[in-house]
């Protein structure tokens, strides 16, 4: 009879390890860095690991992320796994109850895959949710034009030559806890490619996006934020054009509250045809506490689903 165990942030070949498996099973993508990141500006992160004692294969994953702000500590959990061989046998569940357990009587947030919505809302109180799902349009690469002219009103900097502060300001417009740090630490990671577009008569800012190169040989916007559908193109495009060779990864997808219907235009907008973007229902905000409102009219990617609501 194998005996298991549970490790709290284990070595990073771990992390790999249960990547390696979701993206095997579950088709998930982040960047071998992010385990690293997240210990650095998160107030406290847990990656818990259940292993196989004997042969120290993977068996469950979660992880836990601690953000401080003014009105008390927001806590989100992520990475929420089992390796197929291991599912049905009750393995992940104590995970969850554990970092349960740590979150108390403080607000948390996770993005709850839309088939078991119901369930992290009845067991566990995830019930403070929005009237909408979050939907992903995904396109591959290969089937990506890039129109010639997208928009002469709006004009993009790489994120690193734009004010610190004015960058600041416009991300409290979409996020309303500061994360400075946060958000600086993640476009400086590396394979990661940031801009911010302007309006070219106000000078005003009225968007961000950052593409990042992950497993699975993928492009990920995380996050793409814009005020309108022309400023968002002109993002887009210049993005791309900043990314070497970006026509050989495999693909990329926006994921976005279905209210903001321009998420999909956008890439129809980019595609050889309307045809080549596929859609799908992924997910809902999940708050234990208190849901926190974010203008979904101009997200069209969040950061992450793990770790970041918005």
């Amino acid at each position: 009879m194998p005996e298991f165990e549970t490790l709290i942030n284990p070595p990073q070949e771990y992390f790999e390890e249960i990547i390696r498996l979701s993206g095997e099973s579950d088709n998930w993508s982040v960047q071998l860095g992010d385990y690293k990141y997240r210990t650095k500006v998160y107030d406290e992160y847990w990656l818990f690991v259940t292993v196989e004692k004997e042969s120290k294969d993977v068996v469950s994953s979660i992880t836990l992320a601690r953000w401080d702000a003014e009105d008390g500590p927001l806590y989100s959990i992520g990475l929420y796994y089992c390796a197929p061989k291991y599912r049905g046998q009750g393995h992940a569940r104590p995970l969850f109850k554990r970092v349960m357990d740590i979150i108390g009587d403080n607000n948390a947030f996770l993005a709850g895959n839309y088939k078991i919505t119901e369930k992290y809302a009845m067991d566990y109180g995830f019930d403070k949710t929005p009237n909408h799902w979050h939907m992903c349009s995904t396109i591959k690469c290969s089937d990506v034009k890039i129109p010639d002219t997208v928009s002469e009103n709006y004009e993009t900097k790489k994120w690193s030559d734009v004010n610190c502060t004015r960058w600041t300001e416009y991300d409290r417009s979409i996020c309303d806890r500061e994360r400075r740090k946060i958000m600086t630490s993640w476009m400086a990671m590396s394979a990661t490619f940031g801009r911010v577009v302007f309006d070219k008569s106000s000078g005003k800012i009225v968007g961000y996006g950052v593409f990042r190169i992950v497993t699975r040989n993928k492009l990920s916007p995380a996050p793409f934020y814009a005020d309108n559908l022309e400023a968002a193109g002109v993002l887009l495009k210049d993005i791309l054009n900043m990314i070497p060779k970006w026509e050989g990864y495999a693909s990329f997808s926006l994921m976005y509250a279905e209210c903001n219907q321009d998420a999909l235009r956008l890439l129809e907008h980019f595609a050889k045809d309307k045809d080549m973007v596929s859609t799908c229902r992924l997910y809902r905000s999940q708050f234990t506490k208190k849901f926190i409102e974010t203008p979904s009219e101009k997200v069209y990617a969040p950061v992450e689903c793990a770790h970041q609501f918005v």
